[in-house]
């Protein structure tokens, strides 16, 4: 394999694992299951504390928590480290939910944490076989009286994959 051959196979590699987390956000965020499905290996092994297990029974559980509420889930500072066919890969993660109450977020929790994953290449691209939620802090957070100053503006708490402004983008 020539170097400029190599190059590319890692910056498609850098590529496909930073898509497979944002389509962990996007799943997340809209309660897509069947996109949820493409970020895990079935065997995989994710441990968040609250759920430590295969990819598969993790999936059902924690689809039944995002449904209780909304979030946004943002993942940044990924760092990336190839061997072969798996990767080590560590990124940094906010995450903001809540309860909605009248189509309205008033108070939010907000979570910062990092994922520690192992990716590896498979036949559908490169997905999560194994990952560790480490939990940094959390705080709850109140809107305030900025609720009044946001009316007119379309709200997108509570927006699954049902609703018109959902875009299949996977």
């Amino acid at each position: 394999m020539s170097e400029l051959e190599k190059r590319l196979e890692k910056l498609e590699a850098h590529d496909e694992i930073k898509s497979c987390l944002t389509r962990y956000c996007r799943a997340l965020d809209w309660v897509d299951e069947d996109l949820l499905k493409t970020c895990f290996v079935e065997d995989g092994y994710i441990d968040y504390g609250f759920y430590a297990g295969d990819a598969k029974g993790f999936i059902p559980v924690v689809m039944e928590v995002e449904r209780n509420g909304h979030s946004w889930h943002f993942l940044g500072t990924v760092a990336i480290e190839l061997n072969g066919d798996t990767a080590e890969v560590e990124s940094y993660g906010l995450t903001v939910g809540g309860d909605v109450d009248n189509g309205h977020l008033p108070n939010v929790n907000v979570y910062c944490g990092r994922y520690h994953d192992e990716f590896t290449k498979t036949s559908e691209g490169w997905k999560i076989s194994r990952r560790l939620y480490i939990l940094d802090a959390n705080f709850p957070a109140s809107s305030g009286d900025i609720n009044e100053a946001l009316q007119g503006l379309f709200s997108g708490v509570d927006l699954r994959t049902n609703n018109d402004k959902y875009r299949k983008l996977y």
